[in-house]
């Protein structure tokens, strides 16, 4: 488990995981369904999960235990705080943010993942064709999303999912299973990064 209390500066991946192995990062792993069928089918992709909510947080700690996988660390935490201050420029393989909670009411919607320079820190912690996939069900906040995407620089949308998220096939989170069961339509996207600039320095 990550300890962001512990850290003073920029995450060494190399030392966290003990390889230098590309690192993926799922923002909101929920119970932990696709971020343990990543870390299995892709041993060697190292994978960070991050969940605020305790009760889940607990579940997916207690599955990536039980499986005993050497190539996942996850985080209790804000993913926003986290990715602004503590993710080195270009050191990342891939976001998966999957049903982040669209705080639908319009008093809340400043709680909202997906504002101000967040894009740009997806995009400077991005490497060199790293990607950003995304789903949800609820089409206002996905149409906000993918408009804040679109208008970052070295970011591209892509016509279709990465491949590693392609071959795992459907089904990968709890979110889609239950929704698809439901009727609710999934809205996708998935954006790379188009060059090796990016557009904000690490603070």
């Amino acid at each position: 488990m990550i300890q962001i209390s512990a850290l003073d500066g920029p995450f060494d991946w190399v030392a966290l995981f003990g390889n230098a192995s590309p690192v993926e990062v799922e923002i909101g792993c929920g119970k932990g369904r696709f971020l343990i069928a990543s870390a299995m089918q892709y041993p060697d992709v190292n994978y960070v999960g991050i969940e605020r909510a305790v009760r889940y947080f607990r579940i997916v700690k207690e599955r990536v235990a039980r499986r005993a996988l050497t190539n996942v660390r996850l985080l209790c935490d804000d993913a926003g705080y986290f990715v602004r201050k503590f993710i080195p420029d270009g050191s990342i393989g891939a976001y998966h943010v999957y049903f982040p909670d669209p705080w639908p009411k319009k008093r809340h919607r400043k709680r909202r993942l997906f504002q101000g320079d967040f894009p740009a820190h997806l995009a400077r912690t991005l490497c060199a064709e790293g990607t950003i996939d995304l789903a949800t069900d609820y089409e206002e906040y996905f149409s906000e999303i993918v408009s804040l995407l679109d208008a970052c620089p070295g970011l591209r949308r892509m016509s279709g999912l990465p491949d590693r998220v392609r071959l795992l096939g459907t089904g990968v989170t709890n979110f889609e299973v239950k929704y698809t069961a439901e009727g609710r339509l999934i809205y996708r996207a998935a954006f790379r990064k188009t060059d090796d600039g990016f557009p904000l320095a690490q603070e």
